[in-house]
C-alpha cells in the first residue's frame, strides 16, 4: 500500500511550481509504462537506476510494492532515497524508454481562504447569502438576488440518495449530525474485519479512504473538507444547522490533502480511480496545483469518459496562474463570486482573490460562505472563502441535476451548468456579454440549470476538428444549429492561450488556420457560444 510521508518533497505552491528536496524525503515520480515492455524489463531497468527505486502501482491500489502483478500500461508511482539527485534520476527514467512519460509528483493544495422558493428551517439558514440572497447580508456588500437560486432550485428538486458525490480534501467529520444517513457505504465491504471483502485492494473502506496515510480514518484534520461537504450535502430542513445544496445524495469521502491542506498529484489520481470505480456521478476537487500532469490529466480523462463529473476550483491568487485540474479541458472550472455579485477580487479582505483565465467555465458564490466546523457539532460561526467553496456549491448543483435526471451525460451536465448560468451579473469592465476570462458563462443559476436544455444547443459530437494529428492545418466544422456569434480558442497542454478567434453569428461554421509554425504537441480546441462550449482535441506533429 501507499504508505504516508511526513513532509512535501515536490511542492506546487499557490505562487508558482518549484521543485524542492527535503533533507531525509525520498523523490517521487509518476511513469507510464509503455504498453509493449514487459514488466521484466521495467525490474531490470528500475534496478539498473542511479538508486533504488520503489514501485507502487496506482491506476488499481495494490497492496505490494512488486511489479510482477501489474498489467502492461500501468501507471506506477516511483519513490527513490533523498541522497539521489533529482535531476540525474528523472533524466535516467525519461531515457530509460520503458516508459511513455516521467514526471514528478507534485503537490497542490485547497482552495480556501480562513477568516417561489423552499426556504428551510434550518436555524442559521439566513446566513447562506449564496442561497438566497435578500440583500442584507452582514459581512459584506451584498445586492439582492446575487445568489445561485438554490432555494428556487428545492422547489424542483432536494437531491437523490442514488447519487454519489466524491469529495476529494482533507477529511469530512464522518460523525456529524449533518451528515447522519448521508454517507457513502461500500455495499461489499464489511466493516472492522480487517479483510478486503470486495478485493479492491483496500481493508475495511466502508466509507471511502484516505489516501494519505493510507488507511481508512477518514476524519478531517484542518476543516477545510467538513466545510467543502457542508456546502455540498449538509441535510436540509432538519432543524439542525444549514442546509447543504443537495439534501440527500451519498458522501464519498476520499482524504487526498493533509493538515496542511496539502497533497501529492499522486493520491489525487488513485482518489479519482476510486471514486470512478466505485459509483460516483459527481467528484468535487477544491483544491489544485500549479504544475501542470499528464497522470492527473489522464484521470480526469478517465472519469469523463465514464460519464463522471469533475468540478474544480480556479485556486485564489486574483491572476491568470492555471491550476490543475481546472485546467483541464474535461474538467468544470469555477471562479468566485462576492455577496454583491461582482467577482472576488479579495477573499474576506485579504490579498487573495478570485483567479481568471481561458479555461473558467462559471463562477459561484464563494466569498464569506458559513459553514460547518471539523471539530464541533455545534459551532456555526466558521467562515471559510474561495473558489473552494464555490466549486462545492456546483458540485452541489450537478448533483441536483443528476437527481431530477440520472440519464444526463457529463456533457449534458456541463452544458446545463452553463447554459442557466446568468451572465451580465457582475462589474461591465469584467463581466462582458457572453462569456469572458473573468466570469466564464457567468454566475451559475440552479433553478435555471434545473431547467431542460435548450434544445438549439448544439452537441459536443457535432464539433469536427480534421485533420487529426496534422502537420499543421486546422479545420473546423460545426452546425450551430441556429445564427449565433461564436469564439474558437486553442490552448497548449499547459493551458495558455495559442490564438482566439471570434466569428459574426453564422450556423454553419467551416474554418481553416494555418498552424505550421506550432510546436509539436497536443492542443485543445474551444469553441464557445452563448448557448455552450464544446471541446476537442487536437495533435500537430
Amino acid at each position: 500500500m501507499l504508505t504516508k510521508l511526513a513532509t512535501l518533497v515536490l511542492v506546487a505552491t499557490l505562487a508558482a511550481p518549484c521543485v524542492v528536496l527535503a533533507q531525509g524525503m525520498p523523490l517521487r515520480f509518476l511513469a507510464r509504462a509503455k504498453k509493449e515492455i514487459s514488466d521484466e524489463t521495467i525490474v531490470l531497468t528500475l534496478r539498473a537506476a542511479p538508486r533504488q527505486v520503489v514501485a507502487v502501482k496506482i491506476d488499481r491500489h495494490s497492496a505490494s510494492t512488486l511489479l510482477r502483478t501489474a498489467p502492461a500500461g500501468s501507471l506506477f508511482l516511483l519513490k527513490s532515497d533523498a541522497d539521489a539527485n533529482a535531476r540525474a534520476m528523472l533524466d535516467y527514467l525519461k531515457h530509460s524508454n520503458v516508459f511513455e512519460y516521467v514526471e514528478p509528483d507534485y503537490v497542490g493544495r485547497a482552495a480556501a481562504v480562513t477568516p417561489a422558493a423552499v426556504f428551510p428551517h434550518d436555524p442559521f439558514f439566513l446566513r447562506q447569502w449564496s442561497h438566497n440572497n435578500d440583500g442584507s447580508f452582514p459581512l459584506a456588500a451584498a445586492k439582492v438576488d446575487a445568489d445561485a437560486d438554490i432555494a428556487e432550485a428545492w422547489t424542483i428538486t432536494t437531491g437523490s440518495e442514488e447519487v454519489i458525490v466524491a469529495i476529494l480534501d482533507t477529511g469530512v467529520k464522518t460523525d456529524h449530525r449533518e451528515f447522519s444517513g448521508r454517507l457513502w457505504k461500500n455495499p461489499n465491504e464489511i466493516a472492522d474485519n480487517q479483510k478486503d471483502d470486495d478485493g479492491n485492494g483496500y481493508v475495511d473502506d466502508v466509507n471511502g479512504w484516505n489516501f494519505v496515510a493510507d488507511n481508512n480514518a477518514l476524519q478531517d484534520d484542518a476543516g477545510h473538507g467538513t466545510h467543502v461537504a457542508g456546502i455540498i450535502g449538509a441535510t436540509g430542513n432538519n432543524d439542525v444547522g444549514y442546509a447543504g445544496v443537495d439534501w440527500h445524495a451519498k458522501l464519498m469521502c476520499l482524504k487526498v490533502l493533509d493538515e496542511g491542506q496539502r497533497g501529492y498529484y499522486s493520491h489525487w489520481v488513485a482518489a479519482i480511480h476510486y471514486a470512478v470505480d466505485h459509483g460516483a456521478a459527481i467528484i468535487n476537487m477544491s483544491m489544485g496545483g500549479a504544475d501542470y500532469s499528464q497522470a492527473l490529466e489522464e484521470a480526469v480523462q478517465y472519469a469523463w469518459d465514464r460519464n463522471v463529473l469533475v468540478v474544480a476550483s480556479m485556486q485564489n491568487l486574483n491572476n491568470d496562474i492555471v491550476f490543475y485540474p481546472a485546467g483541464f479541458a474535461r474538467a468544470l472550472a469555477v471562479g468566485a463570486t462576492d455577496p454583491d455579485d461582482n467577482r472576488s477580487q479579495s477573499f474576506a479582505g485579504t490579498i487573495y482573490g478570485s483567479n481568471y483565465g481561458e479555461h473558467i467555465d462559471v463562477v459561484a458564490p464563494g466569498n464569506y460562505i458559513y459553514g460547518l466546523h471539523h471539530l464541533s457539532d455545534t459551532t456555526y460561526s466558521m467562515v471559510l472563502s474561495g473558489t473552494s467553496q464555490a466549486t462545492a456549491l456546483v458540485s452541489g448543483i450537478a448533483s441536483l441535476m443528476r437527481a431530477k435526471n440520472p440519464h444526463l451525460t457529463v456533457t449534458q451536465l456541463e452544458q446545463g451548468i452553463e447554459a442557466g448560468a446568468e451572465d451580465g451579473v457582475g462589474a461591465a469592465t469584467e463581466d462582458t456579454p457572453g462569456w469572458d476570462r473573468f466570469y466564464g458563462f457567468g454566475r451559475v443559476n440552479a433553478y435555471l440549470a434545473l431547467h431542460p436544455m435548450d434544445a438549439d444547443a448544439p452537441d459536443e459530437s457535432a464539433l469536427q476538428v480534421f485533420p487529426n494529428p496534422s502537420t499543421g492545418l486546422l479545420h473546423v466544422k460545426m452546425d450551430q444549429k441556429v445564427a449565433i456569434r461564436f469564439s474558437i480558442a486553442l490552448c497548449d497542454n499547459l493551458g495558455r492561450l495559442i490564438f482566439q478567434d471570434e466569428k459574426d453569428a453564422t450556423r454553419m461554421i467551416d474554418l481553416k488556420y494555418s498552424l505550421n509554425g506550432l510546436p509539436a504537441g497536443f492542443y485543445t480546441l474551444v469553441l464557445r457560444n452563448e448557448k455552450t462550449r464544446c471541446v476537442a482535441k487536437w495533435m500537430k506533429h
